[in-house]
């Protein structure tokens, strides 16, 4: 936007300029000729005054101080023979002839502007007299006036852009420092505000305006928070109570084996939902960022809780996450169950060299691997939209989970994407401990490398990493 200002007032100047400098021309040169021609007039005058008839002949009288003829002066008889031309050149003999031939009147050759006058002795017409002005010192004069009215033309034209750039920069400067400080506290700080007091310019009322837009909506964000804390503490109390049914009945009942199989079922999925319930509890209580996790081990405990079918392998480099170890778990566990629902064949974990957060923080990034359909580019966005389910969606499923994991994600200073491409991708971005470090970047790390890739879940796969390239 500085450069476009910038422009366009430097375009406005030039343009200003370049008329006005047309107009100076346009004036000087119409001031030049008048001048000339009123010199020119004036020397046709005292050239006729010098004529004078002797014994029926013309002649040029010589006044006291006048030391020749005229040196511009051409005389013609009645029938237009020359009677008195000026010495040395020859060339304009034949126009000063064909202009006294035509009557009174002037006539430009070159740089040289001719005029005829009559001779007049009383009233009978004697002769024509032809002088002569070089115009050379005024075309000199009129192109350094010109030359000169350019050159200013530059200077002012460069003095203005630098004063513009500097008024400019100094008035975009409050909006470059509020662009810096939207970018730095990312989509998920809004309590910071500008700040930049009472509005006195354009500039100071956006400021107050977004300031009160941010306002609203950490209202509405702590609405929320307030809400979603309110129905998991709801749902703590019941969930407590079908945990104690479902396990005395599979513990006491004297039913068939398959109906305490099903209760036991029935208890571990109780307490994974319970899981999830106090994981919300403690993401919106501010403890999102209270903690350490190495992301391998949550990558492990995640495979192993996948059902078997399907072989899930874990490769990479160890890293260490800023984030609570519960929280990390439920963000990358509907990652790897919406892989696991679209797979063919494998699912692979990878930790991925470090990355940058949208704070342009040092961050640990987790890819999550399938040999599935993958997502389409015009997905990238809409998968996190809760409820869209994709083009290659199956029967199941609520389309929740990717929502739930990107929402936890950036509680924690994260973030999770998609890959657009022919297999499924999906990056987990967690934000990395100031000492944690990886061994293939050239930093000192606080985890040693895995040895080898092992695969967890499905039917003891091979330690092959799938699709590791991504």
């Amino acid at each position: 936007m500085r450069r476009r200002l910038v422009l366009l007032t430097v375009t406005v100047l030039a343009a200003s300029l370049a008329l006005f400098t047309v107009a100076f021309w346009l004036l000087l040169h119409g001031w030049l000729r008048h001048d000339a021609g009123v010199l020119l007039a004036s020397r046709a005058r005292a050239a006729t005054a010098l004529v004078a008839v002797d014994a029926g002949r013309l002649v040029l009288e010589e006044t006291p101080g006048d030391e020749a003829v005229e040196p511009a002066l051409w005389l013609y008889d009645p029938g237009l023979t020359l009677v008195a031309r000026p010495p040395g050149d020859r060339s304009l003999d034949q126009a000063t002839r064909a202009l006294a031939s035509g009557g009174p009147g002037t006539r430009v050759v070159g740089q040289v502007e001719l005029r005829a006058m009559t001779v007049q002795d009383g009233t009978r017409h004697v002769g024509m007299v032809v002088v002569a002005l070089s115009l050379a010192p005024y075309t000199h004069s009129e192109r350094l006036a010109l030359g000169a009215a350019a050159l200013l033309d530059v200077l002012v034209l460069a003095g203005a852009a630098l004063l513009a750039r500097r008024l400019v920069g100094s008035a975009l400067r409050p909006v470059a420092a509020m662009t810096a400080c939207a970018r730095a506290w990312g989509a998920h700080v809004p309590d910071q505000r500008f700040g930049l007091g009472p509005p006195r310019d354009e500039i100071t009322g956006l400021a107050a305006t977004l300031d009160g837009l941010l306002t609203r909506l950490a209202a509405s964000l702590r609405h929320e928070a307030l809400v979603t804390s309110q129905i998991a503490h709801e749902l703590k109390a019941p969930l407590t109570r079908l945990r104690a049914v479902a396990e005395t009945s599979a513990r006491y009942d004297t039913r068939s084996e398959p109906l305490r199989a099903t209760l036991g079922q029935v208890v571990d999925e109780v307490d994974q939902l319970t899981g999830v319930v106090e994981t919300l509890l403690k993401a919106h209580g501010g403890s999102a960022t209270t903690g350490e996790v190495d992301l391998v081990a949550v990558a492990h405990r995640v495979a192993r809780a996948a059902p078997s079918g399907t072989p899930v392998t874990v490769n990479g480099t160890a890293g260490v996450a800023l984030c609570d170890p519960e929280l990390a778990e439920r963000m990358l566990a509907p990652i790897v169950a919406n892989a696991l629902r679209y797979a063919r064949g494998s699912v692979a974990l990878r930790l991925d060299r470090p990355g940058v957060t949208a704070g342009g923080r040092a961050a640990v990034r987790l890819a999550v691997l399938d040999d599935g359909p993958g997502f389409a580019a015009g997905e990238a966005e809409a998968v996190f939209e809760p409820g869209y389910r994709g083009a290659a969606s199956t029967g199941d499923g609520a389309g929740l989970g990717l929502p739930l994991a990107r929402r936890l994600a950036r509680l924690a200073g994260g973030d999770v994407r998609v890959v657009p491409e022919a297999r499924g991708h999906v990056v987990l971005t967690l934000p990395a401990l100031p000492d944690a470090g990886w061994d293939d970047a050239g930093l000192g790390t606080t985890r040693p490398p895995l040895a080898a890739a092992s695969t967890l879940g499905g039917q003891g796969a091979s330690g092959r990493e799938v699709g590791a390239t991504g």
